[in-house]
Formats: structure tokens, sequence, C-alpha cells
């Protein structure tokens, strides 16, 4: 269960949870067979309000990405408040990444390694034969491809915390043996709870243990046959558990915004499925570990208003949320003190705003030690494209040297500093190249995808940005 923390000088928004979570009847569409060009993208359903478009103030400016701390961010108002360097800290020195390493979790690929970002030395970095040689934006940072699929996967990818496995879509590749394992009676989003007990598969909510995946050589798992069991979790979750161990915790995005980019050409971010208004809902499920699975406890929503792509952070101590203007553009991220407590099986939950990131993304996910968030952007036309062509070098969204991105799109991955809200680029992605789904492993690796429309091929990647920033 999450610990209650001392709120001081903060705007304390208490939400009183009450009706069941999920989200019905909102599945993604079909994403068409493997070396199709269907994909969310072209048949999501376009949303009541607004374009799904980027803020027309160049948030996305690399010139304006510090944003300095401030004793109280009103909500509304762009900024990192105070109450942020001591929830970094904090989670820096007892967050899941800690708790992993001093539980000794074998991280795949640093055996011999000194320090982290040591770790991967086995595996190839990028170069011409596969992505390029040139995509990291980082000079002291490295891309490693750690395998290349020839068949296209669905939605989104995640790894174990252990980086050992590598999910995408319904195919869960294992690093170690080198194979891949099929996860049957699923059809998208998997996800991973932060202590490597246990992952998640939809529609269902379907929670596995790891025994699945690491008991000798699976090539499939039946996520919809004991040992997995069934939950109310919703679609685009994310996981998290408590530092006690206690009480295991899911959010579901619930007004999502299906991303499956980069099946087609795509300009900008992608529409949402309903409009974010006051009244948007994210939604939490709590769990318990049986030892031998997991149990669904209870689930209730939590009212995010002009908000949703809810995430809950590894600790269960936060929830990062995209927010819109009122006419529905995207504006940026905020990040809430997530203080849940439950009696029995009657959860309660009290939200702080935190800090409000007006820098335009995709879906983002947390560092294991709570530092950093980490999402993908899709460039090339849209109010950003000129703050994007400016952060690409090029004069403007009218450069001739940009006009292969305007018209073919890309994605880029990017570090947002939650202590800053200082945003750094990490791909260079070329024009009809898109660096996806980006996700964090315990020790600070980020695994992503990157796929191109022309071609049925996937590569899974690794960069060390995170463990090289300053």
């Amino acid at each position: 269960m999450a610990h209650k923390h001392q709120v001081s000088r903060a705007v304390v928004l208490l939400s009183l949870l009450a009706g069941c979570g999920g989200n019905g009847g909102n599945n993604p569409p079909p994403a068409g067979d493997a070396g199709g060009d269907a994909g969310g993208d072209a048949t999501a359903p376009k949303d009541a309000v607004g374009d799904g478009a980027a803020p027309t103030d160049g948030a996305g400016d690399a010139a304006a990405d510090t944003q300095p701390p401030v004793d109280v961010v009103e909500p509304g108002s762009c900024g990192v408040g105070a109450m942020v360097a001591g929830y970094v800290t904090e989670l820096g020195t007892m967050g899941w990444g800690a708790l992993n390493r001093s539980r000794a979790m074998m991280m795949y690929g640093c055996a011999g390694a000194a320090r982290p970002q040591d770790c991967l030395a086995m595996v190839p970095l990028a170069d011409d034969s596969n992505i390029g040689a040139n995509r990291s934006a980082l000079p002291s940072a490295h891309l490693r491809v750690l395998f290349t699929s020839p068949t296209r996967s669905t939605y989104w990818s995640r790894s174990s915390p252990d980086g050992r496995f590598f999910a995408r879509g319904v195919k869960v590749y294992d690093l170690v043996n080198r194979t891949e394992i099929t996860a049957t009676g699923a059809m998208y989003d998997p996800a991973f709870f932060p202590d490597n007990s246990g992952y998640m598969y939809q529609p269902g909510g379907r929670l596995c243990p790891m025994s699945t995946l690491t008991t000798g050589m699976p090539t499939a798992v039946a996520v919809n046959a004991a040992p997995c069991s069934g939950s109310s979790v919703g679609l685009y979750e994310h996981l998290g558990a408590s530092l006690g161990g206690e009480d295991y915790w899911a959010s579901a995005a619930g007004t999502a915004a299906w991303d499956d980019g980069g099946r087609r050409a795509t300009f900008q971010e992608t529409p949402r499925n309903e409009a974010w208004t006051a009244r948007a809902q994210t939604s939490l499920t709590l769990m318990a570990n049986t030892g031998s699975g997991f149990r669904f406890i209870s689930s209730r929503n939590i009212t995010t208003p002009f908000q949703g792509d809810g995430m809950i952070s590894p600790s269960s101590r936060a929830l990062l949320t995209r927010f819109v203007d009122e006419a529905g553009a995207y504006q940026g991220y905020v990040l809430h003190r997530l203080e849940a407590t439950r009696t029995g099986a009657a959860i309660t939950a009290t939200l702080t705003e935190m800090a409000r990131y007006c820098t335009v993304g995709a879906k983002a996910t947390l560092s294991y030690d709570e530092r950093w968030a980490v999402y993908h952007h899709y460039i090339g036309r849209g109010p950003s494209a000129p703050a994007d062509a400016r952060d690409l070098g090029f004069a403007d969204e009218n450069d001739a040297g940009f006009a292969p991105y305007a018209a073919q799109g890309a994605a880029n991955i990017y570090l947002l500093d939650l202590r800053t809200g200082r945003r750094t680029r990490v791909t260079n992605m070329g024009p009809g190249q898109y660096a996806l789904f980006p996700h964090f492993r315990s020790d600070g690796w980020i695994y992503f995808l990157v796929r191109t429309p022309a071609s049925p091929q996937e590569h899974a990647v690794a960069s060390d940005a995170a463990l090289v920033m300053p």
C-alpha cells in the first residue's frame, strides 16, 4: 500500500473514487496482419474536439525546455514545483531501481559490468545494416540493436525489469535464449510489474506470474488459462507495486489515444478515441500477489480533468498524465503525487499536482528511480513543425532539408528530466523512420522499437542516454 506523505504549499486535488474501472468496450481497432499497412492510426475514430495536434506556442523548442522550479505550481500552470526535488531524491534512494539493485536482480547483458552503462557491451551498435550509424542524438550515448524481427507487431512494447524479455505486441522475445514466445489469448498491451514478479496482457487484464516465461524454454504461453487470471484493468495499463510489497497497482489510460504509428506515415501525435473533458477519468486497480499468481481485489476511477493516458509510477506513488487545452489540443504532461490507500477492498486516493511540463509527445513511461520520463514524438507537420524543424537543426519547417520529414513523417525518442522539466532528444531518426514505445528497464537502460512503413521488419534497440546524462 502506498504510504502517506505530508503535503506543504501545494494544492491538493482530492478525488472520490466511485464506479468500476476499465474502459468497457473501448478496444483498439484491429491492426491488420504483420505484413499489412493497416494500423491503429488508420482506423482509430476521430474524437469530438481538437485534432490531436501539438500547441502552437513552440513548447517543443529545445531553447525553452528548462522550466525553473517554483514553490507552488497552481493547477493549470506550466512549471516544476518544489515537491518534485524531494520526490525524485526519495525514490532515487528507495524506489524500485534501488530495491532491485539491493536484491541483486540479474540484469540482462551485465555480467562483469562495473556500472549499468557498461552493460550490453556484447550487443552490436546500430549501423547502416540496421537503423543507421548516426541515429543517436547524444554524442556520449550509444544505441545497441538487441534483435531484428522480420515481422511487425501492433501497439506498444515493454520489457521485463531485468531487461531479459522484450514484449512487442503478443510476441515476447527472450534475449537470453534468443527465442520468441507467443502470448496466446492476448491481443495487445504487454506490461510488467516492477519487482519482476509478473506481467499483464489485454484484453481482460490477464495477470500472469513470471514463471510462465522463465520455466523451461516455452514457445507459447496461454494468458487466458491458469496460472494466469483476469481482472478489470482496462487498456493501455501501467503496473506499479508498493515498496513494502503489500499491494500491486495498475492504472488504465481511460480515454486513451490508440497509437500504432510507423505502420504508415504519421506526422503528429495520434488523436484520442474520446475527448478529454473536465470529467475525464483514470482507472486505478488493486491486486495482490498470492505467490503463485495474482488476485484482483477492486478497481475504481479517479477524475483527471482534461487529462488522459494516465501512467502509474513503478512505486505507485505518482501518476503521470497527458493534458489538453479546452480546444482538445495536446499540451504536455502533468505529474501528480499519488497517495492511494485502501480499507479492505475500498480504495481512496489523493492527487497532488507537482509539475506540469509543457512539452508535447505521446504516452510516456517513468524510470525505476522515477527521475525521468521517456516518450516518442511524431514530427513532420502540424503546429509543432516549426519547433521540430529547429530542433533538428533546420531554419524552420519551410527549410528544404525538412521537406522529407513533412512528406514521410518520423518519430524520435525524448527524455524528460522531472526535476527540471528539461527535454533532451535521444534519437536522430531519418525521414520515414519511427522510433516508438520507449520504456525503461530497472537499471536505467531504455528499450524501444524502430520501424518504417515500407518494411515489415522491426528493430529492438537499447539506449544508455539516461545513464550518461548529468
